[in-house]
């Protein structure tokens, strides 16, 4: 099957993050965000290894030694647009934005927004937390981070001032 290549950072358990690809089925998609419900889905798959090259090394990587995945939400390697000022985004709509603070096993955190269309009688943080799966899905300004569930140690919910 073709794959596609694509430019990720990655955290190991106990390592600091760096470059890396990750591969994928090299299928028509929609956009950026469709992209990464592809990385989500062999995260979250059930093989325990995916395959990595970092190092100009090919890998198999254990899932449970991933801390997080991040990929850029742009492009870097498209054309800007010459029509917008910005790259336009891609329309997905959620009926919850949760701000919030991560901290995870080893110490660090990561800031930014967990997106929720839960069903209205679980609107809560620990409603989509707890239904997430092995990786939840973090926002921020530049990346879609996928985070490993087992590596978080806490989630604070910031409110929108922060």
């Amino acid at each position: 099957m073709p794959t596609k290549v694509v430019p990720a950072r990655l955290a190991l358990v106990g390592a600091d993050p760096f470059a890396a690809e990750l591969f994928v089925a090299d299928v028509r998609r929609r956009g950026r965000s469709h992209l990464l419900d592809d990385i989500a889905a062999q995260l979250g798959g059930e093989a325990t290894f995916v395959p990595v090259r970092w190092s100009n090394q090919f890998r198999l990587l254990t899932k449970h030694a991933i801390v997080w995945v991040s990929i850029r939400r742009r492009d870097p390697d498209a054309m800007p647009s010459r029509e917008f000022d910005e790259e336009p985004s891609e329309l997905t709509l959620y009926d919850r934005e949760h701000r919030v603070e991560i901290e995870l096993a080893g110490g660090r955190t990561l800031l930014g927004t967990l997106l929720d269309s839960s069903p209205a009688d679980r609107p809560r943080l620990a409603d989509h937390l707890n239904r997430a799966g092995r990786f939840v899905r973090l926002w921020t300004s530049d990346e879609h981070f996928l985070i490993n569930a087992t590596q978080v140690v806490t989630v604070t919910e910031l409110g929108e001032e922060a």
